[in-house]
């Protein structure tokens, strides 16, 4: 099926949605979220983009970014390549970290900004992460207010309505626009973590897991992890402590038998 042409905004504002592959977590720990905002900078610095609200969730991202000379998809590229690598080498996987072609949707009206970014701040408390959108950390609500190295707050200021009440009230429906649908928030059943196991390792319970090498069993946790499982949903299936495999998440591997 051929791809349709990107639409441009005569405003140089877009709201950007990045997802993972296969709706697999892009963001592990706070690490990831930190790094991905150095990415983001160093795609503003090189590009002349402004940063106006970022929201970062476990398998997503949505960004409003104004273009400058560089389009959009230069822009996003920049990005995705220098946090993609990053990733896959702390990690140890190969392959694509983001779903196919990132989306973007030109803002052109006021009130379709002052609405989206009630959306993307409210992202979070949709999830049942936070009450309050200012209450999450990676989320540019937070610095609303304050002077950012990242985001462009002057430009925001002057693109906000005076009243603050005009837009502190979450709404989803975007005016002249179309509604925006929740990306569905990573989620396994027992059943499913079980059959990812066997998938990453061919073991289906802890007793064929505890025979494993150890190289196997580390890959194996790191494998369930990009798949969103949670650390004590992993404990569950492998026989392990949560916080053993929250070490074993982020320690180095071990060598394999054939390197011994």
């Amino acid at each position: 099926m051929p791809r349709h042409a990107r639409q441009l905004a005569e405003s140089g504002i877009y709201h950007v949605m990045l997802r993972g592959v296969n709706r697999d977590a892009i963001f592990l720990d706070d690490e990831d979220c930190a790094r991905f905002l150095l990415a983001l900078g160093q795609a503003k610095a090189a590009s002349g983009c402004s940063v106006l609200a970022y929201c970062l969730m476990s398998n997503h991202a949505h960004l409003v970014l104004r273009t400058a000379e560089e389009p959009i998809g230069a822009v996003v590229k920049r990005l995705g390549v220098r946090y993609a690598g990053w990733f896959n080498r702390k990690y140890g996987r190969i392959g694509h970290l983001f779903q196919d072609r990132f989306k973007s949707l030109p803002v052109e009206d006021d009130a379709y900004f002052v609405t989206l970014l009630q959306y993307v701040w409210n992202n979070p408390v949709e999830a049942g992460l936070v009450d309050l959108p200012e209450e999450y950390l990676w989320s540019s609500r937070r610095l609303l207010g304050h002077e950012s190295p990242l985001v462009d707050g002057g430009q925001l200021r002057k693109l906000l309505p005076a009243d603050p009440l005009a837009w502190v009230a979450p709404t989803l429906q975007l005016p002249g626009g179309p509604t925006l649908k929740r990306l569905r928030q990573p989620g396994h059943s027992e059943e499913e973590v079980t059959e990812l196991l066997r998938r990453a390792c061919g073991a289906g319970n802890p007793e064929d897991y505890f025979k494993l090498h150890a190289t196997a069993q580390q890959r194996a946790i790191r494998e369930l992890r990009t798949r969103s499982v949670a650390y004590a949903q992993i404990a569950k299936a492998t026989g392990l402590s949560t916080s053993t495999v929250r070490r074993l998440h982020v320690a180095p591997l071990p060598a394999s038998p054939i390197a011994q």
